[in-house]
């Protein structure tokens, strides 16, 4: 595997802890991971998440645009009075090479990034596997099982799904969400949990067995 986008199921639902970890990990494995954050919006360049990310795979932050208004990146883009292209954007993101490298998504699947183009777009112009990152509260059945039939209907390759844990909080709803999506998406499809990570020393351990029951 080249490259691997990871998209969420809606924005704050841990897609950025979940690279660390998977960049992290395959960096302790010896290999020379690339963890990208092409578009980010809500803080100033190269973005909190862009910094994160590459920190875990020991490269410096990279990404093709970091815009301040905390919005849709096409939205942020107007408000800047700036035009992102679609052609340079994808062409940059396939111009990133790693071991592999890791392609952090904004926001969710159906996201405008341009005036023509969503983040389903730009993963259909990559075709690499898709992870998806779901957040384990109230609701995210819906918005799981959803985005998975999108990127099935798109045609791209499901990676996994990981069901990620906001708090260190334990309650018979997240393992009800766990039990459920893991019946609802059936066999072919790896479904694994993050646990809420308070220290960052553990990001290693935790992409360790986001690996390994990923097969990744």
């Amino acid at each position: 595997m080249n490259r691997l986008f990871i998209t969420g199921t809606d924005t704050e639902v841990g897609k950025t802890m979940v690279t660390a970890c998977l960049a992290a990990a395959w960096r302790a494995r010896g290999q020379t991971p690339r963890a990208v954050k092409p578009l980010a919006t809500g803080s100033p360049p190269p973005g909190e998440d862009a910094e994160f990310i590459a920190k875990a795979a020991g490269h410096p932050p990279a990404g093709f645009a970091c815009l301040p208004e905390p919005a849709s990146p096409e939205r942020a883009a107007k408000q800047a009075r700036i035009r992102i292209d679609d052609e340079s954007l994808v062409a940059w993101v396939r111009a990133q090479t790693g071991d592999p490298v890791l392609v952090e998504g904004v926001g969710g699947w159906s996201v405008p990034i341009t005036e023509a183009m969503t983040i389903e777009d730009l993963a259909m112009e990559l075709k690499d596997p898709v992870l998806i990152v779901a957040a384990n509260r109230l609701g995210m059945i819906n918005h799981t099982l959803l985005t998975v039939e999108a990127v099935r209907q798109c045609g791209l390759p499901i990676a996994g799904v990981v069901i990620n844990h906001l708090s260190d909080e334990h309650t018979d709803l997240q393992k009800w969400n766990t039990e459920d999506i893991r019946r609802w998406v059936g066999p072919g499809t790896p479904v694994t949990t993050l646990h809420h990570i308070l220290n960052r020393d553990e990001l290693v351990v935790h992409g360790e067995r986001l690996l390994s029951e990923l097969g990744l």
